[in-house]
């Protein structure tokens, strides 16, 4: 009898430490995870630094059809980068491996973007290049917008 309890209670203290060390690598995971975030935030920002980049980019939220070709490519290039970032943060927040606190600030950012006029036009004419349940995602902000 004294060595089932022993035993019963080595297993509680295992399954104790298991799960102490499961929730130490998950947070591991996370916080990796959002520094990972932030250098994709630093390599967003160097396309600001070239400042033919920013004044284009300038236009393109004002009047993205007069874009030469070479300009609308470069933005649509930009913009895809964005959406993948994106993309790529809401598929890691499924897998429960980002915190939520992050993903709303993430998550916001990049509808916001998406709002824009210049942004819509680029996510209409390539939306099917991610995946479905991303995109099912962006289109919702999208119909926020259409409602207000």
């Amino acid at each position: 009898m004294v060595a089932e309890i022993v035993g019963a209670i080595a297993v509680v203290i295992s399954l104790v430490y298991v799960g102490v060390g499961i929730r130490q690598n998950t947070d591991a995971i996370m916080s990796t995870n959002h520094q990972n975030l932030l250098a994709l935030d630093i390599d967003k920002n160097s396309w600001f630094r070239d400042p033919d980049f920013a004044a284009l980019y300038e236009s393109a939220l004002i009047d993205i059809d007069g874009l030469s070709a070479p300009q609308l490519r470069q933005f649509s290039t930009y913009v895809s980068d964005q959406m993948n970032i994106w993309e790529d943060i809401y598929i890691t927040h499924e897998k429960g491996l980002i915190d939520d606190r992050v993903w709303e600030g993430y998550d916001e950012y990049y509808s916001s973007q998406l709002r824009l006029p210049s942004y819509r036009q680029i996510w209409a004419k390539k939306k099917d290049g991610w995946t479905g349940e991303f995109a099912r995602h962006a289109e919702s902000v999208l119909a926020d917008v259409e409602t207000e």
